[in-house]
């Protein structure tokens, strides 16, 4: 089984793709050293301060048999299940910014979780979607809940912040 851990930037997925990789005992794979490695780092966003990545070319990598992919576009990718990591608007805004990131690009990721950015490209893939709030759960504890899910072929609700933290939007 492929295994896709997305999400907006600080939600985890790092933390949860290593202990989900480890628990399953699957192969890790880190989504962006792979395109780094490959050639699919097509320029740079100096605004955004990110790579740019040719997500079509990306498409076509081919994946150990039983891994677990790293990385908020691994949603692109050919895998059985994507696992979109959530995380409370206000608890990702203090994890950004004790990284150290500048309040532009802490707004920008907050608005994209609000939004729900990850998820709806992750349901647009028509894969199954599987969605885990971590906001207040230890890597070990959300890696637990998502073997569980995929092993009773269980599903999520989807989680919907925009109510609730909409008033963050600056947009």
């Amino acid at each position: 089984m492929k295994i896709a851990i997305t999400g907006t930037p600080g939600t985890g997925k790092t933390s949860v793709a290593k202990e989900l990789a480890e628990i399953l005992s699957y192969a890790y794979v880190d989504l962006n050293k792979l395109v780094e490695e490959r050639g699919l780092v097509t320029g740079f966003d100096w605004e955004r301060n990110s790579k740019i990545v040719d997500t079509e070319k990306m498409k076509g990598l081919v994946l150990p048999e039983n891994c677990v992919v790293d990385g908020h576009l691994s949603h692109f990718l050919n895998v059985d299940v994507v696992v979109v990591l959530r995380t409370n608007p206000e608890v990702l805004k203090e994890r950004l910014e004790k990284k150290g990131w500048d309040e532009k690009k802490v707004q920008e990721n907050v608005e994209a979780e609000i939004l729900g950015v990850c998820a709806y490209e992750a349901y647009e893939s028509g894969k199954k979607v599987l969605e885990v709030d971590t906001s207040f759960k230890t890597p070990e504890k959300v890696a637990l809940k998502i073997k569980t899910l995929i092993e009773k072929n269980e599903s999520t609700e989807e989680i919907d912040w925009l109510e609730e933290y909409g008033n963050m939007l600056k947009i």
